[in-house]
């Protein structure tokens, strides 16, 4: 009888481990930890205004539903753009862009760390 070097095997094992993921359950773990790492980090870098009113850090949140997880500012929700994009007499900040960019690669590790480790049993 021939050994079985023909990846058939390997393969099959692969497949039965995917089969006992819970997708929706280690995605949403991923995006609410992805999440919360994006929020820890564009916290500092939030705009503080220089007048007494709200604050946008203050208001900063993560809702998770059964399907997703949103980033939202909760009471400033309509002029957090203004910061972020500029107007003609606001200079604009970028500071969400900003912490994207420098984090994007670290947020991907965190979305498919939990999944991989899944996989491997």
């Amino acid at each position: 009888m021939s050994s079985n070097n023909n990846g058939f095997q390997e393969m099959a094992d692969y497949s039965s481990r995917l089969a006992r993921v819970d997708p929706q359950k280690i995605t949403l773990e991923s995006l609410t930890d992805a999440a919360n790492f994006f929020v820890e980090k564009l916290l500092p870098v939030i705009p503080k205004s220089l007048i007494k009113k709200k604050h946008m850090r203050d208001h900063i949140k993560i809702e998770i539903t059964d399907e997703k997880v949103t980033i939202y500012f909760d009471d400033t929700s309509f002029y957090w753009r203004f910061i972020e994009n500029g107007t003609t007499k606001i200079k604009a900040v970028h500071f969400v862009e900003g912490t994207w960019q420098q984090n994007k690669e670290m947020v991907q590790v965190i979305m498919t760390e939990k999944l991989l480790k899944e996989l491997e049993g």
